[in-house]
């Protein structure tokens, strides 16, 4: 826990220093979805929670491969410790023509709505939440979004609470044509 925090820090001086350095790359969000997925199956199972993963067509957004899954991580673990034991997390991930997504929602409580402007703030924990993080993980995960120019949105109401990743979708590489066939300018 202490090298978890030593390490959240040390990212926010990186962060706050502008040291924090961060790719533009194409990054498929469906397999960042599934290998945090199995990154996290025994610890929900552990907890008595489902943990599901939907990936719809080719979610290739602009980011940098290591931070998305850093920031998947926060979001699955920050939902699987605020949700009660057989409470169900989904990791979903799809694009539309501008903009590649990746939402974390779960079926718990949700964030009561005088706690909501904060949960991204460093260090805020709400009074009478689970006790056992820093604070920071989330503060982090919005940051490190923010540095691949991208947005983090919170909807939330009791029974249905979702945290979305908006990025950059990446731009759709053009296949060559095998050889010998012609294309026609």
């Amino acid at each position: 826990r202490l090298a978890k925090l030593a390490t959240d820090l040390l990212d926010l001086s990186r962060l706050d220093a502008g040291r924090m350095r961060v790719e533009h790359e194409p990054v498929d969000l469906g397999s960042v979805a599934q290998l945090v997925a199995e990154e996290f199956g025994a610890v929900a199972e552990q907890r008595d929670h489902a943990l599901e993963v939907v990936v719809d067509g080719s979610p290739i957004a602009r980011a940098d491969e290591l931070r998305m899954l850093q920031v998947c991580r926060a979001l699955v673990d920050n939902a699987l410790v605020h949700t009660p034991p057989g409470s169900k997390a989904t990791l979903r991930a799809y694009a539309d023509r501008e903009h590649a997504y990746l939402e974390v929602e779960d079926d718990g409580p949700g964030v009561p709505a005088e706690h909501a402007p904060h949960v991204f703030d460093r260090f805020y924990r709400a009074e009478g939440g689970v006790a056992s993080g820093s604070g920071l993980g989330l503060a982090i995960a919005r940051e490190l979004v923010t540095f691949m120019d991208g947005e983090v949105e919170l909807e939330s109401e009791p029974g249905r609470t979702i945290v979305r990743v908006v990025l950059g979708a990446a731009p759709t590489s053009v296949a060559s044509p095998p050889v010998g066939e012609r294309v026609s300018t």
